[in-house]
């Protein structure tokens, strides 16, 4: 291990009061520096778990369950009350792409109108299609639920249970937690739970082109197609956006400001940054409630030019 890689991190979370929980640095495929500042335990990745969601539609995809070209509406008749033009044109790579047509998440009405959670798929068509899909991104957390739903109703299990066997299994992490909503749908949005070195592994597994142990446990082509610009998020405004959030969006994977490289993003400062470069997956599992980019911008200013 390279000690003094991570000494400069270490110093800025201090000075800056970050609550870092764990940061793992590899390359080339080995971890070549690590630091907890607290125990090490499987913690919410919150939105990282959108990633997981992504590669179980790019396996389920390669099976023969569906087509990431398949209308979203044939997987979901019994749901739909009311059917326009624009829904009709909705595919499952929208869902990927949160570029549904919806103007925000279907679930922020559902939290301002006191509305309960336990149908998403219902919450998410009630919300209007205003743009035609794949014209607007819109941050959409229902849309990854949707993802996960499509999982289950095509391969009749959850999608925790679909990626035990194919991801979980083969890169040894043992049977994580990962909540599912009252009809045991794996939310795919959030919920999922991992150690920093467990989710480093699905880091370097990314890095590989989906190659573990010589094994291809994910399709190469898929991963080169979520881990490119899909939809542009050059108008992406949430409070929190910097130019990390500008640079464009994949399947369920953002880009990053720094060339040529990409990253799974998590609330509160959950990070796996992906430098092909420089043969090098960063990652981070935090709970920094007040300055979460913070985080991620340690990787550019005390990191990569170490790599």
């Amino acid at each position: 291990m390279k000690s003094d890689i991570l000494d400069d991190l270490i110093e800025s979370v201090k000075i800056q009061n970050l609550h870092v929980l764990s940061v793992v640095v590899r390359k080339d495929g080995d971890i070549i520096a690590e630091h907890n500042f607290e125990e090490a335990k499987p913690t919410l990745l919150w939105s990282v778990s959108k990633t997981f969601t992504s590669i179980g539609i790019g396996i389920a995809e390669s099976e023969g369950y569906f087509s990431l070209n398949d209308k979203v509406v044939d997987y979901f008749v019994d749901d739909i009350i009311q059917v326009n033009d624009n829904l009709k044109k909705m595919t499952i790579h929208d869902l990927l792409c949160m570029s549904t047509g919806h103007v925000r998440c279907p679930l922020e009405k559902a939290i301002e109108e006191n509305k309960s959670f336990d149908d998403i798929s219902k919450l998410f068509f009630e919300e209007p299609i205003i743009f035609e899909p794949g014209t607007h991104f819109v941050y959409n957390n229902a849309a990854t639920y949707m993802l996960s739903k499509v999982i289950s109703i095509t391969t009749g299990c959850s999608l925790k249970a679909y990626l035990m066997p194919r991801i979980f299994k083969p890169l040894g992490i043992p049977e994580p937690q990962w909540d599912s909503d009252v009809n045991g749908i794996s939310l795919g949005c959030s919920g999922l739970y991992l150690t920093a070195r467990e989710l480093s592994k699905f880091g370097q597994l990314l890095l590989n082109g989906g190659l573990w142990n010589e094994k291809q446990l994910i399709p190469e082509a898929y991963i080169e197609q979520a881990t490119k610009s899909q939809i542009d998020t050059s108008k992406f405004n949430e409070y929190f956006a910097t130019m990390d959030h500008k640079q464009g969006y994949g399947y369920q994977i953002w880009m990053n400001s720094y060339p040529n490289s990409y990253r799974m993003d998590g609330l509160y400062g959950q990070y796996v940054v992906i430098l092909p470069e420089k043969n090098a997956v960063i990652t981070y599992v935090s709970n920094e409630q007040s300055n979460m980019t913070g985080v991620l911008e340690l990787t550019w200013s005390t990191i990569v030019d170490k790599l």
